[in-house]
């Protein structure tokens, strides 16, 4: 019956497309009336068919996108740690309500200031994924788990070393030391990641996909090469490594982008370090959505832009997943906020189903070549790092900021000129009350001879 359908049509080559568009536009030109351009660097044409798969090796993008799929995400809540009692109460509550997955921030407390048994009483580790962001006593941490937890763990720490340095200036070598001896403790627990390279330092700065990507595996290779130097095997550290990347507006190019991490990591593992087929684990991607495209005007429309931000992320294949309140950027989130954050995530599982087709992408002409292109522009940026002696030499060269900082301005510009439009900022624009920013962040200024990077919002500049 299939067939019978198909040979009721005629089949129509690209060029035959566009010599009828072309008689349509009657005098119009063809690329600059349908032809587009997303972000900086990436062209788009109008029309895409089965012939442009020829053109990319899509047996190998399909492959590292199968290796790293889940049928299904975690929802990781990110709670900021107040103290052992309601931090504990926070999340046995949360368990109950579709959470099943926890990253406690432990910002600003030094040492072991809190006690983990009271911390994860009535909570396994070894049933909730549960991480640990912590800046300083991660060895501690460890070794006090392997006390009172002697049992499979499920979970991480959170202690992006460089992604802290590129915004504080803050770098001690000896804490690479910390983490080898970390990976020997914990290597037994597959499900335990303690190297987590995150994207989010280069996306709140302003970068754009592609430098996003470049600077996150540049980074993640950075890592692997002080990791190796404390006597860890590589397929070891490969193990422990989680991404955690920002997801941001744009609907295709954020799904594509974070197909394409999984494509040039595979790519980088395979062709880089040698690792065949059954030596590469199951990448695991931790999405969360952005805060530079918050708008502490006409806040609600936060709202909107998080749920594309998710459903992207969702369809690109994130392993969990977290949603960030509406007000969070500019204000301290109350629980109506947050709960909505949670159920935008399941509704999108169990009323949107999401969550029952895996790669769903796959095959979308569109999208399969808009992945190659921004994994083949961001492979570019990150040999230009790695040519400049690496992610640490090019930062501190002030070669990433500089590149950041010249994409930032450019969004910024655009939206100030209306080329682009950010719904809420510079288009239909409603402020229900006066404006107060409780969190306006101020640039810190560098002593250390080169730029720190500092998390930005694209409307700022309209928030007065």
């Amino acid at each position: 019956m299939k067939n019978q359908l198909f040979n009721d049509f005629n089949s129509h080559s690209n060029e035959g497309w566009q010599r009828q568009v072309i008689n349509d536009l009657k005098g119009k030109d063809f690329d600059e009336t349908l032809n587009f351009t997303i972000e900086e660097n990436f062209k788009i044409k109008p029309y895409f068919d089965s012939v442009d798969l020829n053109k990319i090796p899509l047996n190998f993008i399909q492959y590292s996108q199968i290796q790293g799929i889940v049928k299904s995400w975690n929802n990781r809540e990110i709670i900021e740690y107040k103290s052992e009692k309601d931090t504990n109460q926070l999340v046995v509550s949360l368990l109950g309500i579709g959470v099943n997955s926890f990253l406690v921030d432990f910002s600003g407390f030094f040492e072991m200031e809190f006690e983990v048994k009271k911390l994860l009483r009535n909570i396994k580790i070894s049933d909730t994924t549960f991480f640990f962001k912590v800046e300083n006593a991660a060895l501690n941490l460890v070794k006090e788990l392997q006390i009172i937890a002697p049992y499979h763990w499920k979970g991480g720490i959170d202690n992006d070393i460089l992604g802290r340095y590129f915004k504080t200036g803050n770098y001690d070598i000896n804490q690479w030391i910390e983490m080898g001896e970390i990976i020997r403790i914990v290597q037994k627990f597959n499900s335990f990641k303690t190297l987590i390279i995150n994207s989010h330092v280069f996306h709140n700065s302003g970068a754009n996909v592609a430098q996003e990507l470049a600077y996150t595996l540049a980074s993640a290779i950075e890592t692997i090469d002080k990791i190796s130097q404390q006597n860890v095997g590589l397929p070891e550290i490969i193990q422990k490594i989680e991404f955690s990347i920002s997801v941001g507006t744009n609907y295709f190019v954020e799904i594509a982008k974070i197909r394409a991490l999984k494509f040039l990591w595979t790519k980088i593992l395979m062709q880089g370090y040698g690792l065949n087929e059954q030596n590469i684990p199951v990448i695991s991607i931790h999405c969360v959505t952005s805060s530079f495209y918050d708008a502490a005007i006409t806040p609600h429309t936060n709202m909107i832009r998080v749920t594309t931000e998710a459903m992207s992320a969702i369809i690109g294949g994130c392993s969990s997943l977290s949603i960030r309140a509406y007000d969070e950027s500019f204000q301290e989130s109350d629980e109506f906020s947050r709960r909505i954050s949670r159920n935008i995530s399941t509704i999108l599982k169990e009323e949107s189903y999401f969550d029952k087709v895996i790669d769903s992408s796959a095959g979308s002409y569109f999208i399969e070549n808009l992945t190659f292109q921004i994994a083949e522009e961001a492979f570019t940026l990150l040999q230009a790092v790695e040519n400049q002696g690496g992610i640490i030499e090019a930062f501190e060269k002030n070669y990433i900021q500089n590149e950041i900082k010249r994409n930032f301005e450019a969004k910024q510009d655009s939206l100030l000129k209306n080329e682009s439009i950010m719904i809420g900022v510079n288009k239909f624009r409603h402020d229900e009350i006066p404006f107060i920013n409780e969190k306006m962040v101020e640039k810190k200024q560098s002593t250390i001879g080169f730029d720190l990077l500092t998390d930005l919002r694209l409307s700022q500049i309209f928030e007065k």
